[in-house]
């Protein structure tokens, strides 16, 4: 089994990406991706856009013979009633199962007072919340996480791209110290997951493409690093069911 923790729907007006249903869900067949964690692309900053990308991803998560798991991402500096009315729409009316904050395209500090809100609505909704790092200095360096982790313990925290290729010994380092950090290193070099693996085990690394034409790197990367099936499993599925509390 291979669940993609890391993947993303609709029209990104930061970064100008795009990827609809049709082409996400074809990806998942030719290379042989059994479930996927789905979370919008940036839409734009009004609280209407992130509802009707969020109403499209839960429709995907009724898709037959496929796992689909929502994500919700909102920006965090919307007003705290209608961040936290959206967010708990997702997470108990739509089954969505994470939060997700993005320092680049939402211009937040993860250890902001607004990102703090939050990691408190996440503890409150007790799920797990991801925040992209690497590309996006000062916000997005590993290290702007540490105010926020050690405020709040009981979180799940998932760091996206594990500091992509700058910054990943760094996202290593941190994921060592924290037992509620897990690092997901899509865009990380094979050197710099080899050492992730070294230092961490296979239990701290989640699979993930964020992208569709980056599904078969990554899974050459873990296919090459590891040996032994049982950890294998780990990085490909297990750890992803595990935190995120998957129904597999």
């Amino acid at each position: 089994m291979i669940i993609d923790v890391h993947a993303h729907l609709g029209i990104d007006v930061v970064f100008d990406e795009e990827i609809d249903e049709k082409e996400l869900l074809a990806a998942y067949e030719e290379y042989g991706i059994d479930g996927s964690i789905v979370q919008p692309y940036l839409p734009r900053i009004y609280i209407e856009d992130h509802q009707k990308i969020h109403n499209r991803i839960y429709e995907l998560t009724k898709t037959p013979d496929m796992k689909i798991w929502g994500m919700a991402s909102i920006n965090p500096h919307f007003r705290p009633e209608d961040y936290d009315r959206e967010a708990k729409r997702c997470i108990k009316d739509l089954g969505f199962i994470a939060l997700k904050i993005t320092p680049i395209g939402h211009a937040c500090h993860p250890s902001s007072k607004d990102a703090f809100h939050v990691w408190e609505i996440a503890k409150e909704l007790k799920v797990p919340l991801m925040i992209h790092t690497g590309a996006g200095i000062p916000f997005s360096d590993p290290i702007s996480l540490v105010k926020a982790l050690d405020a709040f313990p009981e979180v799940t925290c998932v760091m996206a791209h594990a500091g992509s290729e700058l910054h990943n010994q760094q996202a290593t380092y941190l994921a060592s110290k924290y037992d509620n950090l897990f690092l997901e290193p899509s865009w990380v070099g094979v050197l710099g997951v080899h050492n992730m693996l070294n230092k961490l085990g296979a239990g701290k690394l989640l699979y993930s493409s964020d992208n569709i034409n980056n599904i078969p790197v990554e899974l050459a990367k873990y296919k090459s690093l590891i040996k032994d099936p049982g950890e294998l499993e780990k990085v490909l599925w297990k750890n992803a069911a595990e935190i995120f509390k998957l129904d597999v």
